[in-house]
């Protein structure tokens, strides 16, 4: 017998707020993908133009991917239907966890190219991160909303990152790479249902897909600060204005939020693109 039940479900707070609520990696990537595609790289380097095209697609990738099909069931000869409900069970346990996995997979490529091309003596994407960090500051304009907070939930799931660094989201991002790395190499454990007394089977993993989402989102911040610090540096271009057609909340300068349903210039846009746009206020 199959049941619904979802203890252990996590939902960071800053996910479900009114206003100002961190989207999801599937909608955070789209509007970064929007972004670089509205931006170049600002060099004379040979074949530049190619790394940037190839991190850009890889981007693409992460944003086209919406579901995954896995199929658990083995048939061993058997009539057990508490077999079929567990193999029922992790099947969609394994479509979620699986599409997670491949999303990092995509975004970390596209960082890595985007750190190939921006940071070419970087020894680790983490490092190339921490340089952007620390390129930002002193400019807590250009710092993306949430960022710190993420990285804090994610060390509730992976504790070997460093708490207080000073470069957060480049700590983050070399954690991230060092989790993916165990499933590249097969060291990760994989999650299975679980069932109770009375046989009922019920999914588990939550904290397991939970830290992949994060650990995207801590991906695709770490874009956003490598081409916030590369802006600020004048070695990648932004063309044309963000029109915000159905209007999003974004950060004033008060530590509130103000309702925008305007062009907003693309270099702008960039510290709130990873923001859910929220509800208009009522008139």
């Amino acid at each position: 017998m199959t049941t619904t039940r979802m203890e252990g479900s996590c939902l960071p707070s800053y996910r479900p707020l009114s206003t100002l609520a961190l989207s999801e990696p599937e909608d955070h990537v789209r509007e970064l993908t929007d972004w670089v595609e509205h931006a170049s790289a600002v060099t004379r380097v040979p074949g530049a133009q190619n790394v940037w095209d190839m991190a850009y697609k890889w981007l693409r990738l992460a944003q086209g991917l919406r579901t995954m099909t896995f199929d658990m069931s083995y048939d061993d000869g058997s009539m057990c239907s508490a077999g079929c409900d567990f193999d029922a069970v992790w099947t969609e346990m394994m479509e979620k966890w699986q599409q997670h996995h491949v999303r990092l997979g995509y975004l970390r490529a596209a960082l890595e190219g985007f750190v190939r091309l921006l940071h070419p003596d970087a020894t680790e994407p983490g490092v190339a991160v921490e340089a952007a960090e620390r390129r930002l500051q002193h400019h807590a304009e250009a710092w993306p909303v949430h960022a710190r907070a993420v990285v804090d939930h994610l060390r509730t799931h992976a504790p070997d990152g460093a708490p207080g660094a000073s470069t957060p989201v480049g700590a983050a991002v070399a954690q991230v790479i060092a989790l993916h790395e165990m499933a590249v190499r097969g060291r990760t454990v994989i999650p299975e249902p679980d069932s109770d007394a009375d046989g009922n089977v019920f999914p588990t993993g939550h904290a397991e897909v939970c830290a992949l989402r994060e650990a995207s989102t801590v991906l695709l911040l770490g874009i956003q600060l490598l081409m916030a610090a590369a802006v600020q540096e004048d070695r990648v271009a932004v063309f044309e204005d963000k029109y915000l057609l159905d209007g999003m909340w974004i950060p004033d300068r008060s530590g509130g939020s103000r309702w925008v349903d305007e062009e907003m210039p693309y270099g702008e846009y960039l510290t709130v693109l990873h923001l859910q746009p929220g509800e208009p206020p009522e008139l």
